[in-house]
């Protein structure tokens, strides 16, 4: 399940390491690329899992919505390496946000049923930095492929290769991996069995800790706080290369191999440390919110160092130890949600959780820092903006993460305690 989750965020972070490529085919303002990048993907993810999340509310899922997702993702990120307009890119998005809402919800559900109680963190953890891992190597994947497909397919009329932009060909040879695991799935479907046929779900065994109802107005709070960090992770995923070229003065192949290989190391450490904790230290389940908080205001001092520190080397701290505390609030914001969810409703609360963490998170983060940028810089306008201005849109998107996510915190705290007391 890693895999696949690891899998299907290369090929849903692709499109930001490709940008600074992509726009030199198809021009867009920064407003633009993050509605891309963002919303596009997000409406569609968000409108699926809810409506997944109503169709098994109280049903174990069928491992065929795994098999499903991978294929119609796959045919939306061959797409979009075909695609000749911005619109065409858009429908690919969208195709590429439903396959996604197929797979993710149901695969989160299927992990915490088949994992005992005391491996639960741990298996999660494991889970989520998938999605770390994913978001690292697609950009070491696109500055190895660029530097490779130089070679390959450089400019040359007698070349038949070099008539295809170099970024259409990541997209194609990032979606064969997905091509390779779709029969590997028929795994998923025996172990699936194993667990219990699909269908309706009891509730808990009654010394189970969580409670067999869901009580929504918590769930709703203590969601407006786990989504932020998310929100902040997939602003700097799909910036952070185009600040690095346009700030750092770097090459579009050399940003994403830097920024891939430190993202590839801090951040699944992140997710890690986050399931260490909650495995190690279990009173502290009790805190979560509070934990989860401190991460994400934690993460504004290396956000201010990437942006603004003199030289290359201060960047590279910063994202490291931004991509470090953001993966232990983030995990701590995903285990939350099963604490809070009984058996019963897991799929549905899942979903429900997923879909807003996409809606807010993928759909919100880009594209208001594209939008902060594009008016900081542009004065509203043009294709452009003026060095520093992404940056500091970038630092205001994690200010207006933390001070939402502080409210939420604060609201959510004495609920939650109450709601997850053994």
């Amino acid at each position: 399940m890693a895999i696949l989750h690891c899998l299907a965020f290369i090929d849903r972070t692709m499109i930001g390491g490709a940008l600074p490529l992509m726009r030199l085919d198809l021009p867009m303002t920064d407003a633009g690329a993050g509605w891309l990048i963002g919303t596009a993907f997000a409406v569609p993810y968000g409108v699926t899992a809810l409506a997944l999340a109503a169709m098994l509310r109280g049903r174990r899922a069928s491992p065929w919505w795994l098999i499903g997702g991978v294929a119609v993702w796959t045919a939306a990120t061959l797409v979009t390496g075909a695609a000749q307009s911005t619109t065409i890119l858009l429908l690919a998005r969208a195709g590429l946000g439903i396959g996604q809402a197929m797979f993710v919800p149901v695969a989160i559900a299927w992990l915490v049923d088949t994992a005992g109680a005391d491996a639960r963190a741990r298996a999660l953890s494991v889970f989520t930095s998938g999605s770390t891992i994913g978001r690292s190597t697609a950009l070491l994947a696109i500055g190895a492929l660029l530097s490779l497909l130089t070679v390959l397919a450089p400019v040359d009329p007698a070349n038949p290769l070099s008539g295809v932009a170099h970024w259409r060909w990541l997209f194609v040879i990032t979606a064969l991996p997905n091509i390779v695991m779709l029969p590997l799935l028929v795994g998923i479907r025996r172990s699936a069995a194993r667990i219990g046929p699909v269908g309706p779900l009891p509730d808990g065994p009654p010394t189970s800790p969580l409670p067999a109802e869901v009580r929504w107005s918590t769930i709703a709070l203590y969601f407006a706080a786990a989504i932020m960090p998310v929100l902040l992770i997939q602003a700097m995923g799909a910036w952070l290369p185009t600040l690095f070229v346009r700030d750092r003065g770097l090459l579009p192949a050399e940003a994403a191999i830097l920024l891939g290989g430190v993202t590839l190391i801090a951040a699944p450490a992140g997710q890690l440390a986050g399931g260490w904790l909650m495995t190690r230290y279990t009173a502290w389940h009790d805190h979560v919110p509070a934990i989860l908080l401190t991460g994400l205001i934690a993460t504004l001092l290396p956000l201010a160092a990437l942006v603004w520190a003199p030289s290359l080397a201060g960047a590279v701290v910063g994202v490291a130890m931004a991509n470090l505390t953001l993966g232990i609030a983030s995990f701590c914001g995903l285990f939350g949600v099963q604490m809070l969810s009984p058996v019963s409703a897991r799929v549905t609360v899942n979903g429900i959780f997923l879909a807003l963490v996409t809606l807010v998170g993928v759909g919100v983060g880009p594209l208001l820092t594209g939008v902060l940028a594009t008016v900081a810089g542009s004065g509203g306008g043009g294709t452009v903006p003026a060095v520093g201005a992404l940056g500091a849109a970038l630092f205001t998107t994690g200010v207006i993460a933390s001070c939402v996510c502080a409210l939420a915190v604060w609201a959510v705290r004495p609920r939650y305690r109450q709601r997850c007391a053994p």
